[in-house]
């Protein structure tokens, strides 16, 4: 009688009863998959973080430049220059003589297709322009506007680089120091702003991350 990988003789035909191939059980696939789940779940909000972050620089960057080229054309070009500011766009205007009106030149905003991450839930907008300049430690102590910018504030840079609040919104010193504030929530439950800065004497600087 042959003999069975149990070990013992069996009838021709008999299966081995202690012998089987071993698969995953139900259990043991649930794991499995709630493992992966967990792991792209991870990584998907890792990669969502990097690109909120990545937007939020490009941004902040674009506001500043746009500041620093608004003050430039005004002198460069001998002309009035305003620099309208909404919750998430700059629109820079030049005043023409000849025809005497605000012509628009550049224009900075966020937009859906490139910054959508940024627009969802406002987690990143302009709070507005305030006066004065401070450090970061110093900003830690200035009351920042309130929330995102519900209306249009005006910044007006002279042939000579001097500027002004034309409509009183924030200033009522021409030339005494601007701060423009970037709010971001990018991270749940925490407000931190970007500072850009303009100095009497025409430095812009801006300050990335201040803590609220």
């Amino acid at each position: 009688m042959p003999r069975s990988r149990c070990g013992a003789a069996r009838p021709a035909g008999a299966r081995c009863s202690g012998s089987r191939s071993r698969g995953f059980t139900l259990i043991e696939l649930m794991v499995t998959l709630s493992v992966l789940v967990l792991v792209a779940v991870a990584a998907f909000a890792g990669f969502r973080r990097n690109e909120e972050e990545g937007q939020r620089k490009r941004f902040v960057s674009a506001v500043h430049g746009a500041i620093t080229q608004a003050r430039n054309h005004a002198i460069d070009e001998q002309t009035p220059v305003r620099v309208d500011v909404d919750a998430t766009s700059m629109t820079l205007t030049a005043w023409n003589p000849v025809t005497e009106t605000w012509e628009l030149f550049e224009r900075v905003a966020m937009t859906v297709q490139r910054d959508a991450l940024l627009l969802d839930d406002a987690k990143v907008c302009i709070f507005g322009l305030g006066t004065g300049v401070q450090t970061p430690a110093q900003a830690q102590n200035v009351l920042p506007p309130d929330d995102c910018l519900p209306g249009v504030q005006t910044l007006r840079f002279e042939p000579d680089g001097t500027f002004s609040d034309p409509n009183n919104a924030f200033s009522v010193v021409p030339n005494a120091g601007v701060t423009l504030w970037i709010g971001d929530r990018t991270v749940a439950g925490e407000l931190s702003y970007a500072l850009v800065q303009v100095f009497p004497g025409g430095l812009i600087r801006t300050f990335d991350e201040v803590g609220s």
